[in-house]
């Protein structure tokens, strides 16, 4: 008999900071990928809400890890990729969610497109009760979810630069130059959820210098 584990082709990063309300949603989108081999893996950056508690209906579907301090979305996500055990790697906010079919398209995608270091999707605004705001094209408007990477070559390059708590993916792309091939997927995969606490609207956030 074999008893060797299968390792996850794909590894989905959640990072999470006080967005237990929002957690749950974000979750289900990504257990539920289909024609996948992954692992979904939870990084909580020392919330101070009922995130970590709320975790456990997910019991043995998931990997759940803590930072030791609040240090910002870069080092939750640096935190995610080392202990990822897939080829490819992709983040997800912990108030987003994601089509069923993402992970299988986007994986398909860097197969297939070996000069590609990481292939992103489109994305649609939602709102709180999930209605569609807005068709957002990631080639115009990036952010920093909904991007495959090849796992072993983001850690090459340095992962993200923890000295941003925000702005990562920016200050990644900045640091790259050249090295940062990013092909896009023109299917919007990738739910932004629209609300008063998103992160890209603190002041903290826009005072950010690359």
């Amino acid at each position: 008999m074999n008893n060797k584990k299968i390792l996850p082709d794909i590894s989905i990063i959640i990072t999470n900071y006080n967005y237990g309300k929002y957690l749950h949603r974000a979750i289900r989108s990504c257990i539920n990928q289909t024609s996948v081999n992954h692992e979904v893996i939870v990084v909580d950056d020392c919330s101070t809400d009922s995130s970590m508690s709320s975790l456990k209906i997910f019991e043995n579907k998931i990997k759940v890890l803590k930072t030791p301090k609040n240090e910002g979305v870069s080092a939750a996500a640096n935190l995610g990729i080392k202990n990822a055990l897939g080829q490819f790697v992709i983040r997800v906010d912990a108030d987003d969610y994601v089509s069923s079919e993402m992970c299988y398209f986007m994986k398909k995608y860097l197969e297939s497109n070996h000069d590609a270091f990481c292939v992103s999707c489109d994305y649609e605004l939602v709102d709180n009760f999930e209605n569609i705001i807005e068709r957002k094209y990631a080639s115009k408007d990036n952010i920093s979810c909904g991007i495959m990477y090849r796992k072993d070559l983001l850690i090459q390059f340095g992962g993200y630069n923890q000295e941003f708590r925000h702005r990562e993916e920016e200050e990644l792309r900045k640091r790259l130059g050249d090295f940062y091939k990013i092909h896009h997927l023109n299917i919007p995969f990738y739910r932004y959820r629209m609300h008063n606490t998103n992160k890209t609207k603190t002041k903290e956030y826009k005072t950010t210098l690359l």
